[in-house]
């Protein structure tokens, strides 16, 4: 499978880059967007694992006083309504340096523990070895991150076929930069990776969060699906799940599904676990 940047999770330059086709590696994380996208190109060296009305207000200005009232009355007036501020703040996301609207989603830590994947059930099996799920959290002044990837077994493999499916998800709580501007074009820049035998095609989704995109990696054949990422952004709170095939089987016979079937099962469970993080 050829390898194309894309959304995805730790460690990432870029939450929106795709990642290359090899085994997952302990996710390391830098800035989401230097996607949210950490690896290179998508989920770094791993295959998946990366509004209006938003953002921090403006201080409340000290009224001059009327005729008659003190100016230290309404002096104190201000400072009662900014620390009435300051304390909403705290008590609704624990945390003082939050300024942006996250959209009711709480911080994770364990995102595996919520991580949804109901709808690959019929199809795929989780892997019990160690090896098989990775999860990684951080908790900084300015952002929160939350990862977790999980490999998946298809109930069709033969026993001499290689069969490795990787189901990521990348939660970030934007806390003091308003990603709404930069997000589309993010996740857009998908398209911008060209690599011989691949195609990215990147489409926005409705009826998921302030804004949402779909992103469809393909191979030599549009119906060679090798990976798809459903990226989300609900106020300052980004979120993506991932999908991506490293399966071969013995007899030649594709075991990999439609892109209609891997797309209806991601928003599916993309849906399923935002729910969870409220």
């Amino acid at each position: 499978m050829s390898s194309i940047p894309g959304p995805g999770g730790p460690p990432q330059p870029n939450p929106y880059q795709q990642p290359s086709a090899q085994p997952p590696q302990a996710p390391v994380q830098d800035n989401p967007y230097a996607q949210q996208a950490a690896p290179p190109p998508f989920p770094q060296q791993m295959p998946p694992g990366v509004p209006p009305g938003y953002g921090p207000q403006p201080p409340v200005p000290t009224p001059a006083p009327r005729k008659g009232v003190p100016g230290w009355v309404w002096g104190i007036g201000g400072v009662v309504v900014a620390s009435a501020a300051w304390a909403g703040t705290l008590f609704a996301t624990g945390n003082l340096w939050a300024s942006g609207d996250f959209g009711g989603h709480a911080y994770e830590k364990d995102l595996c523990s919520v991580a949804q994947v109901s709808s690959f059930e019929d199809r795929y099996e989780k892997g019990t070895d160690k090896t098989d799920k990775t999860d990684y959290t951080s908790q900084r002044p300015s952002v929160d991150q939350s990862y977790c990837s999980l490999n998946l077994k298809s109930k069709d493999a033969a026993a001499d076929d290689y069969s490795s499916t990787y189901i990521s998800f990348n939660a970030t709580w934007h806390k003091s930069t308003d990603p709404t501007d930069e997000y589309a074009d993010l996740a857009k820049s998908n398209e911008d990776y060209k690599y011989e035998g691949s195609k990215t095609v990147v489409k926005s989704l409705s009826g998921l969060g302030d804004e949402a995109y779909l992103t469809t990696e393909t191979g030599e054949s549009d119906d060679e699906v090798n990976r798809m990422v459903v990226n989300v952004r609900y106020g300052w709170f980004t979120f993506n799940m991932s999908w991506s095939d490293y399966s071969s089987s013995s007899s030649g016979d594709s075991k990999v599904p439609s892109a209609e079937e891997v797309e209806k099962w991601l928003v599916a469970d993309t849906k399923a676990t935002l729910e969870k993080l409220r």
